[in-house]
Formats: structure tokens, C-alpha cells, sequence
């Protein structure tokens, strides 16, 4: 089964190359839980008066059985490094960008993927539950 998907970009134009990764991610997610019953995914470049490259908001939106999860990445979260590549070569201005947004796409789909694991965690009732104490004196 495949997840129906929802895919919105604001402010940025839709290219395939974007929607494949994000296509990829979610598929991704299944593995974790399979009754995965909708996801909509949001990609946006708030503003244009930045003055160090590109702001990145990614927000995930999955919807399970009794229970809705969202993730929101915003820029402040992209400390990680680019791969060397990327980030060397002053004339692909453009990729150095398509992998900022890789990775932000990347990060919050795994952090999407740690929270679907709980939640199936939690419905499988594979959670540690705690002895009942009793107070004998």
C-alpha cells in the first residue's frame, strides 16, 4: 500500500527531482507502521530578505489511526554539515541549495519516522510498564 501523499511548496517553484525525494521518505515511513492513513507534506521559503542562504520550513502532517502527528523543521534546526562537494564549488550555487533542502527534507521525515516507531510502539503495547508497588509496612 502506498501513503496518499499531499505535497504543497510555497514561495519555491515544484520540481520533480524535490517531489521524488519527498515521495522516497514517505514510502520510508511505512515500514514502521503500515495503517499510515495520510501524510501532507508542506515546503517553504518564508521570506526573500535573508541574507545567508535559504530559510527552509518543512512541516509533516501524518495522519493515524486516532491520532494526527506533525512535524515542523524550521531554519534555526540545520546545523548539519553539507557534504563537502556541495559546499566547495562557488559556481553550483544552485545544488548547494538542492542539498540544503535535501537535508531539511531528510531531517524532518526522520525525525517523522522516531514518532511513527513510538506510536506503533505504544498500539502494539510494547511499552515497559512498571511493576505495582505495594507499601507493606
Amino acid at each position: 500500500m502506498t501513503i496518499p501523499l499531499h505535497l504543497t511548496f510555497r514561495n519555491m517553484k515544484h520540481t520533480p527531482e524535490v517531489e521524488d525525494w519527498v515521495r522516497r521518505e514517505a514510502v520510508k515511513l511505512e515500514t514502521f507502521y503500515h495503517r499510515i492513513l495520510g501524510c501532507r507534506v508542506a515546503i517553504e521559503v518564508p521570506h526573500r530578505h535573508h541574507r545567508k542562504g535559504k530559510s527552509l520550513h518543512v512541516r509533516i502532517d501524518l495522519a493515524l489511526p486516532g491520532k494526527e502527528i506533525v512535524i515542523k523543521r524550521e531554519p534555526v534546526a540545520y546545523h548539519r554539515k553539507l557534504p563537502a562537494a556541495a559546499s566547495q564549488s562557488p559556481v553550483r550555487a544552485h545544488k548547494t541549495s538542492n542539498a540544503e533542502l535535501e537535508l531539511a527534507i531528510h531531517d524532518a521525515f526522520k525525525s517523522a519516522g522516531r514518532r511513527v516507531q513510538d506510536f506503533a510502539r505504544r498500539r502494539r503495547g510494547q511499552v515497559k510498564r512498571h511493576p505495582d508497588v505495594s507499601l507493606e509496612a
